[in-house]
């Protein structure tokens, strides 16, 4: 090939492949972009770079590897050679350390080129089960992913969609057809759709800014670039949670600035999962609302807490539990759907934690909820309680009936079961008495939550 050839095809590519180039140059520092790959070709004819640019970048100034399916070139869609170029991606993320981006906006698979093509759409699983153990992937769905294309989505760290994004497993237009009256599809399965559902998807984005925006505070929370921290005094007290918790509060006490990027919000909102920073230290914080489901942890939060801890255990962030949960409270359809299998692996996700995890009392810390979230047994390195904290086996009405069973014998009146309550909550639910018992490390006044934190994770950290 001379020069005056190489020159043509060069253009050719970057024609066909613009608009995702321009996609890539709007997320990352400006002319830092470097293209892989660039004129690979396989059986189909024009099949200019494959409808896929991959490459690498930085973000901040900390290297990235990225990939970005081309819509205009056969509409994105999923081919061996293809699946090859965005393998090679991949393999170089996972052997530099570097973390991964995709971005998809794919058709399916190319149908006509067989068992091809169902080899290549596994081993990019395969692939993506490797990313995620070796280092973080961020997934933007910026248009189609269907079919396997949304299970590999479903597979990354961190899951963003654009408003119009439509993203399932099966052909949406095929579950529209099911439905009587037929939605937009991406009402149907865009994030309006998911975010209240599953937590499948972590967050959505209005413009290519908003996303750059978006995408640098997440990777600079979770310590992979660095940005301008928060001046902010680790030992500041927050008197006002002392008088009135809440989660939105501790949280705010917590973290430098008050600031903290929440995860799946909409999503089994009596658990709270959110990645901050706490005296400049990176961190990963699961904690339960109380005044979401009675105050029970629901099926689907205890799904929630169990991916969210298993992603930052892979992060290599510290845990910090915030506990006010009176437990699991299924009811039988939820039980002989496998109640017992989810709250199974969010004690596998904790007990398999390879970081340092702190916990603390924040108000109700009864029966599992207590176990799972903030015990030594299951593994945490240190824990408070605050003083208004109930640290006990069952919750106060149920202990009533079972350790004051006389004093129930004489009358039991609205006034006299508030009396015997209180009794249980002083006497055995006190977090004193676990401290005693070596349990908990240290008991605390709400507003102090941050200096306390602050200190184990220096401690912890050996920093």
């Amino acid at each position: 090939m001379d020069k005056k050839e190489l020159v043509s095809a060069q253009a050719a590519v970057d024609k066909v492949s613009e608009k995702a180039q321009s996609f890539i140059d709007g997320i990352v520092d400006e002319a830092s972009f470097v293209e892989t790959d660039a004129f690979v070709v396989g059986a189909r004819e024009g099949a200019l770079g494959e409808g896929v640019v991959t490459g690498y970048a930085t973000i901040e100034g900390t290297p990235v590897h990225i990939f970005a399916q081309n819509a205009d070139v056969m509409l994105g869609s999923i081919g061996a050679a293809s699946a090859k170029k965005i393998a090679k991606c991949m393999k170089r993320a996972c052997a530099t350390g570097t973390p991964l981006i995709s971005v998809l906006d794919c058709s399916g698979a190319r149908l006509d080129e067989g068992a091809a093509v169902m080899e290549a759409y596994a081993s990019l699983l395969a692939l993506a089960a490797e990313v995620a153990e070796t280092v973080p992937h961020i997934c933007i769905v910026k248009g189609v992913a269907v079919g396997m294309t949304a299970t590999f989505a479903a597979m990354a760290d961190y899951v963003y969609m654009s408003k119009d994004a439509v993203m399932s497993v099966n052909s949406p237009m095929y579950l529209a057809s099911k439905l009587t009256a037929v939605p937009k599809l991406n009402k149907m399965v865009g994030y309006d759709a998911y975010k209240e559902t599953s937590a499948l998807a972590s967050d959505t984005y209005s413009s290519l800014k908003d996303l750059k925006g978006k995408l640098v505070d997440l990777l600079a929370t979770v310590g992979i670039v660095e940005k301008e921290g928060v001046d902010d005094d680790p030992n500041r007290v927050m008197s006002a949670l002392t008088k009135k918790y809440s989660v939105k509060g501790a949280l705010e006490a917590l973290t430098d600035g008050g600031k903290y990027i929440e995860i799946n919000a909409d999503y089994a909102k009596d658990v709270v999962c959110a990645y901050a920073k706490v005296n400049g230290i990176s961190v990963a914080i699961v904690a339960q609302d109380s005044g979401e489901n009675d105050g029970y942890m629901s099926e689907d939060g205890v799904k929630k807490a169990a991916g969210f801890i298993n992603k930052a255990n892979a992060f290599g962030l510290p845990l910090i539990s915030l506990v006010d949960s009176k437990g699991f409270n299924p009811d039988l359809k939820q039980e002989l759907s496998g109640f017992a299998c989810k709250t199974a692996c969010l004690f596998k996700a904790v007990a398999s934690y390879e970081h340092p995890m702190i916990a603390v009392a924040c108000g109700n810390a009864v029966g599992a909820a207590y176990s799972a979230l903030m015990s030594k047994g299951i593994g945490f390195d240190y824990t408070l309680a605050t003083t208004d904290a109930k640290v006990a086996p069952v919750t106060a009405d149920t202990g009533v009936h079972v350790f004051y069973t006389e004093e129930l014998k004489q009358g039991k009146t609205a006034k006299s079961m508030k009396a015997l309550e209180k009794k249980f909550n002083d006497d055995m639910a006190n977090p004193l008495t676990a401290a005693g018992e070596g349990y908990i490390d240290n008991v605390i006044e709400a507003g102090n939550i941050r200096p306390c934190v602050s200190s184990a994770l220096l401690m912890l950290l050996g920093i």
